[in-house]
């Protein structure tokens, strides 16, 4: 009889779920999110095939059996002549617009909210990807302006999307919602990565066709987004009463009028000792996930001989499991805090601890792991794949401290970040003239130095409190049977 009884109350409970508007929104949020690390990484596997290879004349006596070494073996068709510190900084052009982008971008989220912020961002980047064949065919300084302004659109994104995630994310379910969402990263460069190689293989290294694939998606993906998504819960027209007075309760210290809020406390932010460990913090993680993004697809074709395909797919094999692990740490996280196994600042640090140490000894042992292809695989693949606690850990913690402000304080902390992202490509690109092992090794070793430094500092800083200068609205939360 009782289970008779409760069934209607699961079903209810199932499509209330399927209709919630915040989970939409997280949704359309993890594809936006996609599209952007998709067209962001692609130029990674697509420069291999670009670029003639002008190191083929260097044995590396420490390096794994392939073809003759002969210049331009592996593409005779490849029409750039770029040096590796050209590369570099092709690759790394992007983070240069993308770190200028961070405060305005925030700026725009904070008074206009977050949903045309992130979605025009998306979409100036989608156009930009579809003339960058053509920018490269003019020559090296276009390619590397059309990637600076590449950045400059992706830049709101982050804050944009965590401005959404505090109007629209109850404290319960902020691990694994935002978990979910930042994690979109990782598809998209899955997708990017597998899907890239795949094209250059079927289509004899027509490289144009990734950026034109991966543009005409995020445009599509933009429409859609313009329809579903809308900035609070207060402004969707389709919004259920029950999830709307739900998320009245829950949303602890968001101020419903936007109007009241004093300006950006950009002066207390800089002032604050958690501020400044998350953005420190972030430049680990940052530094580690772009070298990866960036340099992975190298050094599996250069070091350990892939074909081209096998380079897109097993360059995507650590985003994959860096996926799953960010979806089951997301509610790891929550069932830990809400059970009260955990303190929040306890979670943060632990968890932010092991997306640190864990891919500095995977890519470290993988160095070590000689020519077994799939030793030096499945090391990649765990190492960061234990990235993925990052998302439920350090990705929210901005919304802890404040999230009147969740948009600028981003903004701060993702652009301090993305500095790895300015400085690692071209260092690396200068740390491996011949794309050696040893070179390699040299590289793995500085970046798990920048990481554990980097997060030693955000442990000691951390807080998961409210910050002073968040002007929180005092609100009640009151435990209600008909939670969503």
């Amino acid at each position: 009889m009782d289970s008779k009884s409760r069934r209607p109350s699961m079903a209810k409970s199932i499509i209330d779920s399927a209709t919630s508007k915040r989970y939409m929104m997280a949704i359309m949020g993890f594809i936006g999110i996609a599209n952007a690390y998709a067209m962001r990484s692609v130029l990674s596997v697509a420069i291999t095939e670009m670029v003639t290879d002008i190191h083929k004349t260097v044995i590396d006596p420490n390096g794994c059996p392939g073809p003759l070494k002969m210049k331009n073996t592996t593409n005779i068709d490849a029409e750039f002549d770029w040096s590796e510190t050209l590369q570099g900084h092709i690759l790394g052009a992007f983070y240069y617009g993308y770190v200028i982008a961070q405060i305005p971008g925030g700026m725009l989220a904070q008074k206009y909210g977050g949903k045309h912020v992130f979605g025009v961002g998306i979409f100036l980047t989608a156009v930009l990807t579809l003339l960058t064949p053509l920018a490269a065919r003019i020559g090296p300084g276009y390619m590397i302006g059309v990637r600076v302004l590449e950045g400059i659109g992706e830049g709101p994104t982050i804050p944009a999307m965590n401005a959404l995630l505090a109007q629209w994310v109850p404290v319960g379910e902020r691990s694994r919602i935002g978990s979910f969402v930042f994690a979109g990263n990782m598809i998209g460069t899955i997708v990017a990565q597998s899907s890239a190689g795949y094209l250059l293989k079927i289509t004899d290294d027509d490289w144009p066709l990734v950026f034109y694939a991966s543009g005409v998606v995020a445009l599509v993906w933009y429409v859609f987004w313009n329809f579903l998504v809308y900035n609070t819960p207060n402004e969707h027209p389709t919004i259920s009463e029950q999830e709307l007075n739900y998320l009245e309760r829950h949303l602890k210290g968001v101020n419903k009028n936007k109007n009241k809020l004093k300006s950006t406390p950009w002066s207390a932010m800089l002032s604050s000792g958690p501020m400044w460990g998350l953005m420190i913090g972030q430049i680990a993680h940052d530094w580690a996930l772009f070298m990866i993004n960036a340099d992975l697809p190298k050094y599996m074709k250069s070091v350990m001989k892939f074909s081209i395909a096998e380079t897109g797919v097993w360059s995507s094999m650590p985003h994959l499991l860096m996926w799953v692990f960010a979806i089951l740490t997301g509610w790891l996280s929550d069932y830990l805090i809400t059970n009260d196994k955990l303190e929040i600042l306890q979670q943060r640090r632990l968890f932010s601890t092991i997306a640190c140490v864990g891919p500095m000894l995977g890519t470290l042992a993988a160095s070590y792991a000689g020519c077994d292809k799939v030793k030096v695989v499945a090391l990649f693949t765990i190492g960061m794949a234990t990235m993925g606690f990052f998302y439920s850990s350090m990705k929210v913690n901005v919304m802890d401290l404040s999230p009147n402000y969740a948009g600028p304080a981003m903004a701060l902390v993702n652009g301090v970040g993305a500095v790895a992202g300015i400085v690692s490509p071209p260092l690396i690109g200068y740390l491996i003239p011949n794309n050696t092992l040893l070179e390699w090794r040299n590289v793995f070793w500085i970046s798990g130095g920048v990481v554990i430094v980097a997060n030693m500092i955000y442990v000691m800083l951390a807080s998961a409190s409210i910050q002073w200068w968040n002007d929180p609205v005092p609100t009640t939360e009151t435990n209600d049977e008909a939670e969503l």
